[in-house]
């Protein structure tokens, strides 16, 4: 029932258990979508049982949430999965969950194709004191320990709060070694590997930055947000990234990873298809009304002896050749610039022609750009969805009406 692949998400949203954060929630669900992600790892969300509840219910056809959060303190930490049924095929039944410690780790299985038949995703929200952090680690590898009938992790995801190399952090700073040590101890135990960095060894890239503007804390920037993948499976993920380009009010960014299941016949993109957004396209419409009389008027007056069967080929040659050119000039402004603006972050990440405030400036201009682009996008969406709601339930409305 499993796709042959799904891809993995992790953010720290700062906070989601207010009626005014409220939104969040659908922000990080039409995040999912967008970038087809079938699990996502939640970090902060400040969750109660009841808010929980509510969010189970108004998303139930397509989303499961799994939760964790201290009973007695729902205003701080809090964790949670959301998993999406349309690309984890499964239901309710299939997912285990497993509290390792209460707002802070929790591990969900779903179904995947493995030897056991699900996947273990261990979600945390590390401690931020140096301190508490090194122990928390001790604590999970502590759990597991006196749990020996719990599965290991595949995959470790969340806002560890510490880095394990000085240029995963800027200024560059050494962690704790006890706490390095501690996270060191867990994830070897698991045979657990930090995939980004694999992947990309030479790459310095922040998960997060600073918005203080003074104190000790202004300007960093560091890799806090990372997912670790069991070494065995490593071979099999593709697509590491951590994008920029989400709509999400908090000063963390969206890590993610695809794992593939690569016994599998790869599959094409299938036939070429004309773009939904062309059926509402003015210009092609009227190309397509064009099109479509002069072919029908050459072959009922049969000019220069068209055959009809060689006039309709020819049609859909020129129909697909007319869509993919009003397609390619129709390609929405803010995808273009959201598209050059990641191409001058990059490069400017990568500059060491400048210093490091120039380049802090610079990166962190150029993100907040992408940022107010995606949300104005994510704004819209909302809006055509709620106008098109609004226009199914006018209509229902005048049908009912007539037919009473």
């Amino acid at each position: 029932r499993t796709k042959a692949k799904f891809t993995l998400g992790s953010i720290n949203i700062n906070g989601a258990g207010s009626e005014e954060t409220h939104y969040k929630w659908s922000d990080v669900i039409a995040t999912m979508r967008r970038n087809q992600i079938g699990v996502m790892v939640i970090q902060e969300t400040h969750l109660d049982a009841a808010r929980a509840s509510r969010i189970k219910t108004a998303y139930e056809k397509s989303m499961f949430l799994r939760s964790s959060s201290e009973m007695f303190n729902t205003s701080s930490k809090g964790v949670a999965m959301l998993i999406d049924r349309r690309i984890i095929k499964c239901v309710k039944e299939d997912i285990d969950t497993y509290e390792v410690i209460a707002g802070r780790a929790m591990m969900v299985s779903v179904p995947w194709r493995t030897a056991t038949g699900k996947i273990h995703i261990l979600g945390v929200y590390a401690p931020n004191d140096p301190e508490q952090n090194g122990a928390f680690w001790t604590t999970i590898a502590n759990v597991y320990r006196e749990n020996p009938d719990w599965p290991r992790p595949d995959f470790l995801a969340g806002d560890m709060n510490m880095v394990m190399e000085p240029r995963d952090r800027e200024p560059p700073t050494a962690c704790r070694a006890a706490t390095a040590r501690a996270f060191a101890d867990m994830t070897e135990g698991f045979d657990l590997v930090d995939g980004w960095r694999k992947e990309n060894p030479n790459l310095t890239r922040f998960t997060w930055r600073s918005k203080a503007t003074t104190g000790p804390q202004a300007g960093c920037r560091s890799r806090i947000d990372r997912i670790y993948v069991k070494n065995g499976l490593w071979d099999d993920t593709r697509e590491w990234g951590i994008r920029v380009n989400q709509p999400l009010y908090t000063d963390h960014e969206l890590t993610q990873v695809t794992l593939y299941d690569l016994t599998q016949p790869f599959i094409g993109k299938g036939r070429w298809e004309i773009p939904d957004f062309l059926l509402k396209h003015d210009g092609f419409l009227e190309e397509l009304d064009k099109m479509c009389l002069e072919t029908e008027r050459a072959t009922r007056e049969r000019e220069d002896n068209v055959r009809p069967q060689s006039a309709l080929v020819d049609l859909k040659d020129r129909i697909k050749e007319k869509a993919r050119a009003i397609a390619k000039e129709s390609v929405p402004k803010a995808r273009k610039k959201v598209a050059e603006l990641a191409k001058q972050l990059e490069t400017a990440l990568d500059d060491t022609s400048i210093t490091q405030e120039e380049r802090r400036e610079q990166t962190d201009k150029l993100t907040e750009e992408i940022k107010e682009i995606e949300r104005s996008q994510l704004a819209k969406r909302k809006a055509d969805t709620t106008a098109l709601w609004l226009l199914e339930s006018e209509t229902i409305g005048k049908k009912w009406i007539r037919a009473n």
